[in-house]
């Protein structure tokens, strides 16, 4: 269980979505809210009026969790999410990495496109950094996030997770069931477990093609395999098995399933599990502009 999310807030609009996605998730998963901005040393003779700003967000946080708390008749949460607004300064990744290791965070939520001053808050910067350095899993927030997402009001709720034949990359499938659990939607949510099978060459023989059909076929029994003891706890587990470039594919597959969240793990060592370090986890990122993307190590 969650039990305290830093919310990093870099005063971009994006990270107004941020404080808007993470308010409702605060509210439905009674999660302690920890809302941290990083001044830059340069900036440092705004820290009064960043200061204020935070602190304002956590009250106004504070009070409107309440209401979607009661939104979701979750009673046996408390009637106020605890929340705290912090500003630090310093270089932004290492502000944040400290922070999360002296106040035993265990979520971070961030942009995956944001701007502190003239910088860019992404993948090639402050949250790269944050995602591989940092051993609490890491919730990012896209561009585009669907407003359906933010309301919870996705028809269908599901949850993907995507899979290699590596036991490594079902790190990520604790996380999922456990936000799942959390949420209170056990009975409205579906989680996906997917694998995408790269095709043979165009120009290939029968015994290439035989091959690639037992892979296929090989991949869904595990995926099912592994679905079985979700679904006997009472999970709705679903598998599906893809051929394609496995970015591509994963980005097409959410286009038309939206999904509520995405859930990969980072450090397990083959397969799509690896991509978080790599280009095709970069262009995943770049292209899927309405899914949040919650990123989970070993």
């Amino acid at each position: 269980m969650y039990k305290k999310m830093a919310v990093l807030l870099d005063g971009s609009e994006l990270a107004e979505v941020v404080f808007r996605y993470a308010l409702e998730l605060a509210g439905r998963m009674g999660v302690e809210l920890e809302l941290v901005h990083v001044c830059r040393p340069q900036e440092s003779e705004q820290l009064p009026m960043r200061r204020a700003y935070i602190e304002h967000m956590a009250e106004i946080l504070c009070a409107k969790a309440e209401e979607v708390r009661k939104k979701y008749g979750r009673e046996e949460l408390s009637e106020c999410v605890r929340t705290h607004g912090t500003v630090l300064v310093g270089d932004p990744a290492e502000e944040i990495l400290e922070y999360v290791e002296q106040h035993d965070v265990d979520l971070v939520m961030m942009s995956t496109h944001g701007s502190s001053g003239l910088k860019r808050w992404n993948l090639g910067s402050v949250a790269n950094k944050v995602i591989h350095a940092t051993r609490v899993p890491v919730w990012l927030v896209p561009v585009e996030l669907r407003e359906d997402i933010i309301s919870d009001t996705l028809p269908g709720r599901n949850l993907v997770v995507p899979l290699s034949a590596d036991d490594n990359s079902k790190v990520a499938i604790p996380h999922a069931v456990n936000v799942i659990k959390q949420r209170g939607a056990e009975a409205e949510s579906e989680l996906v477990l997917l694998n995408v099978v790269e095709p043979p060459l165009v120009t290939v023989s029968l015994e290439a093609l035989e091959m690639f059909d037992k892979r296929r076929s090989d991949m869904k029994e595990f995926l099912e395999e592994t679905a079985k003891p979700l679904r006997e706890s009472g999970l709705t587990v679903r598998t599906e098995v893809l051929v394609g470039d496995p970015a591509e594919s994963i980005i097409n597959y959410l286009r038309d399933h939206p999904a509520q969240l995405l859930v990969m793990a980072t450090r397990a060592r083959t397969g799509l599990s690896r991509l978080v370090f790599d280009s095709v986890t970069e262009h995943v990122l770049q292209l899927v502009k309405k899914t949040p993307l919650l990123l989970v190590g070993e």
